[in-house]
């Protein structure tokens, strides 16, 4: 067994493939196992692994399968995985060579399962540090989640920041061919964890591709109902690990929040028309009621609109994109969002 397992789904990345895995293969920490896993790239991606793996001859291991998206390839990664600790990088991110070893350390030394960090995002030739969090936490120390449970709230759903004790993931898999897979499972790894290190220091390097990120800003998203099924996963699976009472606010918050957060982007789509973005937007809200009929007074609406002007704005806005297809009716509404992009 290696300490740490790090899963690398890839598809055609080509380009920033091998400074992914060198970063990785060269970590001062010895101990470890990369699994990369073609996800059926179209590029040179699987010939650079063939190459990277003769260099890295019995620590890189390439899994190669047809193409299922970024989910099904960490599925295939964690069935792999021997680690006591998972930790997954995108093929076009990378590691610092010392951020493992220091990761594990701190575990190690303040017996915790779940070890977590903050991105240094590179934008182009810019760097800046994103706290992957919008809690009040600065200082680096121990959480206890128990006592601070809206911190599955304030902390990002995102797995790169994140060293994972194995147990804590569990049989637990990510949705595939899913968008924001990652939600289905990081608040229920928190919660699991009890207590974690809050590390506050770059952990991560994560480069954003200025185009991609506009366009899943601006363009209409036609499974957007993605975010409703991986809220339904996680809050199932809170359930089945007797979570439920306990953080019976915070499912809520997180269902609210991260749904909110969709009818912001369609706020955003253009070469959209009005009209159906107004019923998207409604029967997301639909949603909202059926589930939550008091949903307007969560306070996680005000709190998180406090710190993010442009949140507060748009809810202002939402008034204006109401329409008939208000529906008490989840099945109701999903159908008129389907029907929306047809």
């Amino acid at each position: 067994m290696s300490r740490i397992s790090i899963i690398i789904p890839v598809y055609n990345a080509e380009k920033y493939l091998g400074q992914c895995i060198s970063s990785i293969a060269n970590q001062t920490m010895k101990d470890i196992e990369i699994i990369a896993i073609n996800d059926g790239s179209t590029d040179n991606s699987l010939r650079l692994l063939d190459e990277l793996s003769s260099k890295y001859a019995g620590k890189l291991t390439i899994i190669n399968q047809e193409n299922k998206g970024a989910g099904a390839a960490r599925n295939t990664g964690l069935d792999a995985a021997t680690g006591d600790f998972i930790k997954f990088v995108d093929a076009d991110d990378y590691l610092n060579v010392d951020i493992l070893s220091n990761m594990y350390e701190l575990a190690r030394e303040n017996n915790v399962r779940l070890v977590r960090g903050n991105y240094q995002t590179l934008l182009g030739p810019f760097k800046f540090e994103d706290l992957c969090s919008w809690s009040d936490i600065r200082a680096s120390g121990i959480v206890d989640v128990r006592n601070n449970r809206d911190y599955i709230i304030t902390e990002t759903p995102g797995i790169g920041n994140k060293l994972i004790g194995r147990e804590l993931i569990g049989d637990m898999r990510f949705p595939e061919k899913t968008k924001w897979e990652d939600l289905a499972l990081m608040p229920v790894v928190v919660a699991s964890s009890e207590k974690l290190f809050h590390m506050n220091a770059p952990v991560y390097n994560y480069r954003v591709h200025m185009n991609t990120t506009i366009n899943d800003f601006i363009n209409k998203i036609p499974n957007i109902l993605d975010i409703i099924k991986c809220l339904d996963i996680m809050e199932a699976q809170m359930r089945q690990r007797g979570l439920t009472e306990e953080y019976s606010k915070q499912i809520e918050s997180l269902y609210i929040l991260h749904t909110l957060f969709r009818v912001e982007n369609a706020m955003l789509w253009v070469n959209f028309p009005h009209d159906k973005k107004a019923t998207v937007i409604s029967s997301l809200l639909s949603i909202l009621d059926a589930k939550y009929p008091n949903w307007q007074s969560n306070d996680i609406i005000n709190r998180y609109g406090s710190i993010n002007g442009l949140f507060k704005f748009d809810m202002s806005r939402l008034p204006h994109y109401i329409n008939e297809y208000r529906t008490g009716s989840k099945e109701e509404a999903e159908k008129n969002i389907g029907r929306s992009f047809r």
